[in-house]
């Protein structure tokens, strides 16, 4: 196992420590491993309280621009080792990354700021980050949207997903479903996803594809006759469904028939069983819908991703 600290000076301002907090969680998000804020000094956890207690390798990762007197002397100095490579501290592993300041990312970062600044044309934004909240911001802006509740982020993030403003008005939110999301997902409960491509969206670790599971189906879709199972040998499982409506009126089904299913996500495209997904908002379970012919498994990938956010 390997914990990752990310250390920046520290500051007595609280907003700077969230910023922290925030680039440590998305390290969390983006490569599935522990990661916390830690500072040289003025903020706590201090990172060298940190590098004693954890018992796991460590990668301190240099939230500084420059090799300056707190990376050289502080950090570097005090633990005896050099950047870019492992070394053996305290009965574990430690690597320090070099500092940031060096990284193209960093100038392509700061070259279109100022561009901005300057009234020039600014070229693309590189921060995956700021992408996403930038357009996620127009979209509410555009549709009138508050992304303080958490029902309007889910319909902003279809449009977002999809690039048609005109889906999230057909976005229909049953029950808590993003409470019951989140309880599922941080019980580590199952999710069977209809097809591969909805499947390979979704940030999640236990995720098991109902056309995988059933190689062949006489008379029905695997899509179906793969949820039917998955659901019969979990028990209970949360659905996201991004492909084939058939997937969706399988859970339907089982809903009907007493399964405990603690939560639907139904965005398939579709024509002749467009119905299923007016059914599944009837069957009693916390579930997002796209109505009508709109959907997609990225979409459905989306939804379930921005209700699965923390």
């Amino acid at each position: 196992m390997v914990v990752v600290l990310l250390v920046n000076h520290g500051s007595r301002n609280p907003q700077f420590n969230r910023a922290m907090e925030g680039l440590a969680k998305a390290v969390e998000e983006a490569l599935g491993v522990r990661a916390y804020p830690a500072y040289n000094e003025y903020a706590e956890p201090n990172w060298r309280d940190l590098v004693r207690e954890i018992n796991d390798d460590v990668v301190i990762a240099l939230a500084f621009l420059g090799p300056g007197n707190h990376v050289q002397r502080d950090i570097l100095g005090e633990l005896g080792v050099e950047p870019g490579r492992w070394a053996e501290r305290f009965g574990k592993r430690i690597y320090v990354t070099p500092p940031l300041g060096d990284s193209p990312l960093v100038a392509a970062a700061l070259i279109t700021r100022i561009k901005a600044a300057l009234g020039g044309k600014a070229e693309a934004v590189l921060d995956p980050a700021e992408i996403e909240e930038e357009s996620m911001e127009k979209v509410a802006e555009a549709l009138g949207l508050d992304l303080g509740d958490w029902r309007d982020r889910v319909r902003a993030r279809a449009a977002y997903a999809s690039g048609n403003l005109e889906l999230a008005r057909r976005v229909e939110i049953a029950g808590d479903v993003r409470r019951a999301v989140l309880e599922w997902t941080s019980a580590g409960g199952p999710v069977v996803a209809d097809v591969s491509m909805t499947a390979a969206g979704l940030r999640y670790g236990r995720v098991e594809v109902a056309v995988k599971a059933q190689a062949e189906a006489r008379g029905v879709t695997r899509a179906y006759a793969g949820v039917k199972k998955l659901l019969s040998a979990f028990g209970s499982a949360g659905v996201v469904v991004g492909n084939a409506p058939t997937a969706a009126a399988a859970a339907v089904e089982e809903c009907a028939a007493g399964r405990g299913i603690p939560f639907i996500v139904a965005a398939p495209p579709a024509f002749t069983n467009v119905h299923v997904k007016e059914e599944v908002l009837k069957c009693g379970v916390p579930a997002v819908v796209v109505k009508g012919t709109y959907g997609g498994s990225g979409v459905a990938a989306a939804i379930f991703n921005e209700l699965a956010r923390p």
